[in-house]
């Protein structure tokens, strides 16, 4: 009977675990078909790459784009956490970014502004006195229009590299995410201009890349290793420079597991 119960048992485990597994799979598949596809970037920029890989099949990183009056704007964001409570303040972040670009701003920062607003809105609970929440989410907007060459960004606890032919440089924003502790009461983002010319490139990352670490002496990867090898490969189409990338971050991740969802974005304008 004990053995019976045990064969019961174990069988029940191995259908919740294909069910969970099943499930995880197909939250994949609708994460993943909320992102934008490979056309989208070649309508709106000359080249471009895309490395987009969760810890779990499912994950906090995302990426946007979008178009309006003959601008687009595009953004990578990293939530808290990975897995299946990642995934779920991904799909919050890229519906809320869907409402806020239908705002009329003038500046790119304004909406980061009300998407910090929006995201507040979300986890306040009514029924208690709770002025912050420790959710958060690092998140870099960008604009360009193609007809004026204009570039804009703005940053919520976000970087990225900036690559011309004479230099290549980190850039950055606000030192604060899309919620998180509320220190400051009535928060703003800035508006940051950029002269961009053909041929210019931008590259968004992730925390997941810099902080990985490696097989050998746990070091991670860090920023300044993804801006050498940017510059290094600069020479490099886009396809080649990502192909080469990867190569040099799995020869240094060997079988470390990953510590976090990855995303790594080169745009050529």
């Amino acid at each position: 009977m004990m053995k019976l119960l045990s064969k019961h048992k174990d069988s029940m485990l191995r259908e919740t675990i294909n069910q969970f597994q099943h499930g995880i799979i197909y939250a994949s598949t609708i994460q993943k078909g909320l992102l934008p596809k490979d056309r989208h970037f070649e309508a709106a920029f000359s080249d471009h790459f895309v490395y987009y890989q969760p810890q779990q099949i499912i994950g906090g990183d995302f990426y946007w784009l979008t178009e309006k009056n003959g601008v687009y704007y595009f953004a990578l964001a990293d939530c808290t956490g990975h897995g299946i409570g990642g995934a779920m303040l991904s799909v919050l972040g890229i519906s809320l970014l869907n409402y806020v670009i239908n705002k009329n701003f003038d500046n790119l920062g304004d909406y980061l502004t009300e998407l910090d607003k929006k995201w507040i809105e979300t986890f306040n609970d009514e029924n208690k006195d709770i002025d912050f929440n420790n959710d958060w989410m690092e998140i870099t907007l960008c604009s360009y229009n193609p007809a004026t060459k204009e570039f804009q960004y703005s940053s919520a606890n976000g970087e990225f590299y900036f690559c011309n032919q004479k230099k290549i440089e980190l850039l950055r924003g606000n030192s604060y995410p899309i919620g998180g502790w509320q220190i400051e009461k009535n928060r703003s983002f800035k508006t940051i201009k950029r002269e961009i010319k053909e041929g210019d490139r931008i590259y968004l990352f992730s925390d997941g890349l810099k902080h990985q670490y490696n097989g050998m002496n746990r070091k991670k990867f860090s920023r300044k290793r993804i801006g050498e090898i940017i510059s290094n490969s600069s020479h490099m189409s886009l396809d080649e420079q990502c192909i080469f990338f990867v190569e040099i971050f799995n020869d240094w991740k060997q079988n470390t597991v990953q510590t976090d969802d990855v995303s790594f974005i080169g745009i050529n304008f």
